[in-house]
């Protein structure tokens, strides 16, 4: 191989680790600090989540449509939590938890959004 065919792979390479650190939130670069005061388990998040909208409503940082929709949004996770448990004998199994996380996640980044940005 010619060394500028080597350079040129090593150039690509270097772009290719650092893609995904230019894609990181703003901050330390830790996505703990986004969530810091966050429980785990998924009923403690759904409560931290309700106590955000709470929060922002009381704040003025989230209008009443931007809350409907969280709020409304909060209300089908809570509603999949109960059926994914009663399906399942009262607890939630891996796949189930996983999801539901997921879906708390995208919400909790909807509301930063909407209180930084307007929905």
């Amino acid at each position: 191989m010619r060394i500028a065919s080597l350079k040129t792979l090593a150039v690509a390479a270097a772009f290719c680790l650092a893609a995904p650190l230019a894609a990181q939130p703003p901050g330390d670069g830790h996505a703990s600090s986004f969530w810091e005061g966050a429980p785990a388990g998924v009923w403690e998040r759904i409560g931290f989540m309700q106590e955000r909208i709470n929060r922002g409503v009381e704040h003025h940082r989230l209008n009443r449509t931007e809350a409907t929709r969280a709020q409304n949004e909060l209300g089908r996770l809570r509603e999949m939590t109960r059926n994914m448990r009663n399906r399942d004998g009262g607890t939630l199994n891996e796949t189930d938890r996983t999801y539901l996380q997921d879906r708390l996640d995208h919400l909790g980044n909807d509301i930063h959004w909407m209180a930084h940005n307007g929905w």
